[in-house]
């Protein structure tokens, strides 16, 4: 017996919202990985370029699959080929080494908390080149939940000073250029799918990448230590490959602005780790900002389901 479609509906938003969690999961294990390899001898585009080279061959083969046996046209493929893969090097090369360099300056609790500024970045980009309205109570709500990651800037400026500011500055316009990289994908996604738009973006995000290191770097610099080597194999898969496909995915079901609310649980996520894994700094102020962004964070997942 086939379900009601309200019912499809619902269980088929649930399912979004599980794919958007889990992604933003694992996308806040990055500065994790990256915070450990930074113990090594090791700069941010060889660590980034090293990321790209151990993804790239599972999005080869998705995309070979794809191609090969999805019914997907070559001819409406040339239409977005270049768009996607401008908003791929958008979204995961230049918000990505952005992101790279400001984690040099400042803990991974902050990087977190300063790149998810993006959702509202997102609602109100929406507003402004796509019309999209934006509920007051939605605002409301951003509004408690960016308090808390405030009053945690603040605490973080007073213990380690002015690369906080330079850091942050990093980490902002990374959140900047995310949130393009949302409003963009969406058009494209629904053009050529979550799977095939993911595969290109990333692949063109991986030229760029490699084609800035080309430029800056000698091929000795990839000659790392194993533990860095086994550290970027993790990023690759565990904190690229995957997450990018249920972002993607999530992004197809919902629409940017809703996987931005989702995605403002990744500060919270990533303090319990840094906290528990690299023994970073946990102060009351960290307690109360974090306790608002759950607050804001749970009020606007029950807000968006109406």
């Amino acid at each position: 017996m086939n379900k009601h479609p309200v019912v499809k509906s619902l269980t088929s938003t649930r399912y979004a919202f599980m794919l958007a969690f889990i992604g933003t999961l694992l996308f806040s294990l990055k500065p994790i990985f990256v915070k450990l390899a930074y113990q090594y001898p090791v700069d941010s585009v060889t660590l980034m370029t090293l990321r790209m080279l151990f993804s790239l061959p599972f999005y080869l083969c998705v995309v070979y699959i794809l191609h090969r046996y999805s019914n997907q046209e070559r001819e409406s493929l040339k239409g977005v080929l270049l768009p996607t893969i401008g908003i791929g090097v958008l979204g995961y090369y230049l918000a990505s080494l952005l992101d790279l360099y400001g984690l040099t300056y400042i803990s991974a609790q902050l990087e977190r908390l300063v790149l998810f500024a993006y959702p509202t970045l997102v609602v109100i980009f929406g507003a402004i080149f796509f019309r999209k309205k934006i509920k007051l109570v939605m605002l409301l709500l951003l509004g408690i939940t960016y308090t808390g990651i405030l009053i945690i800037f603040i605490n973080e400026i007073e213990l380690q000073g002015d690369k906080v500011l330079l850091g942050s500055s990093f980490v902002l316009a990374s959140a900047l250029v995310f949130a393009f990289y949302l409003l963009l994908s969406k058009r494209q996604i629904e053009k050529i799918g979550s799977e095939m738009f993911t595969c290109i973006a990333m692949l063109g995000a991986s030229g760029a990448i490699l084609l800035h290191f080309s430029l800056t770097h000698s091929l000795e610099a990839l000659r790392v230590p194993f533990s860095v080597l086994a550290l970027s194999l993790s990023m690759a898969i565990v904190c690229t490959v995957i997450p990018t496909f249920l972002i993607s995915r999530a992004v197809a079901e919902l629409g940017a602005d809703q996987v931005a609310i989702v995605g403002t649980l990744g500060p919270v996520l990533t303090t319990i780790l840094a906290v528990s894994i690299l023994n970073e700094t946990y102060t009351i102020y960290y307690g109360l900002g974090t306790l608002l962004v759950i607050l804001g964070v749970g009020l606007l997942g029950r807000v968006s389901k109406t």
